[in-house]
């Protein structure tokens, strides 16, 4: 049963229970502190031996009327505190698992995460300028875009998971005039011949890259160089061209997972090249 008794400093009637005896409360009025003694008087915790305090006695009906003050068990507040406790730790949880979730998507999305290629069967003709300089047949659904001048320019065409990258350059066509003066090979010395000098100069020299022996393959310009290579998780060509007065580097590329499906419309693509718009 709840006993009544009054605090000593805002003299508020407080109702309290009877496990309260010989422990200390505060007053949830004005948070003032004080002990129950065990024989039923209240008083103050800095004033143990002071026995004018005011006695506890058992709540009645009248009490529940007038709206007495109860002070709450510390038990059921503890339980109370540890159920927030808990439903904290869960909201956290969930929050971090749904970020942890959306980085997870992020990095699938725009780290090559595109859906598996599919065969190739549409193609859209390019042409790098007015003047027909060179021009090749590429994947319709693919984005192009280019950009440069005359004798240099840059292409760059892009699907999913995978690109076709081309850079002109006078340099390279230089060094294919040299590798002509100097080569000693007959014209069907494929080794010797200038494009296939001007492809090995060009070999990338960057860590994880593996390239198998060239070959040269015939393109609709004539014969170019081609070789496969491996980079990390990408598969793709490298492929030389040496025209009249420039020479063109080529990069087709994909995920090696795709490499099966995609390397047929590489091999189109390498046979396309030529000077002026494809036919």
């Amino acid at each position: 049963m709840p006993v009544i008794i009054q605090c000593p400093s805002c003299e508020s009637r407080l109702k309290v229970a009877e496990d309260k005896r010989g422990k200390k409360i505060n007053c949830p009025k004005c948070e003032y502190g004080f002990k129950v003694d065990s024989g039923g008087a209240d008083y103050h915790a800095d004033d143990p031996d002071s026995e004018d305090r005011p006695r506890a006695r058992r709540a009645d009906a009248d009490d529940e009327e007038r709206g007495e003050v109860r002070i709450r068990s510390k038990k059921k507040g503890k339980k109370k505190q540890a159920s927030s406790r808990w439903l904290w730790i869960a909201g956290s949880a969930g929050g971090g698992a749904v970020v942890l979730g959306l980085l997870i998507w992020a990095a699938v999305m725009f780290l090559g995460g595109a859906p598996p290629a599919q065969p190739i069967t549409t193609w859209e003709k390019y042409t790098s300028s007015e003047q027909g300089e060179f021009g090749f047949v590429y994947p319709a659904d693919w984005h192009e875009k280019s950009y440069g001048i005359k004798d240099r320019r840059e292409v760059e065409i892009t699907g999913p998971g995978a690109s076709i990258t081309i850079k002109e350059s006078i340099g390279g066509s230089l060094l294919g005039d040299i590798a002509g003066g100097l080569s000693r090979g007959g014209p069907d010395n494929d080794e010797l011949s200038p494009v296939a000098q001007v492809h090995e100069a060009r070999r990338p020299d960057t860590k994880g890259y593996e390239e198998k022996p060239a070959k040269t393959v015939m393109a609709r310009h004539g014969k170019v160089r081609r070789s496969a290579y491996a980079q990390g998780s990408k598969r793709g060509y490298r492929v030389t061209m040496l025209m009249n007065l420039t020479a063109l580097d080529i990069y087709c590329e994909c995920r090696a997972s795709d490499w099966a499906t995609l390397r047929p419309a590489f091999e189109r693509f390498i046979e396309s090249l030529g000077r002026g718009a494809p036919p």
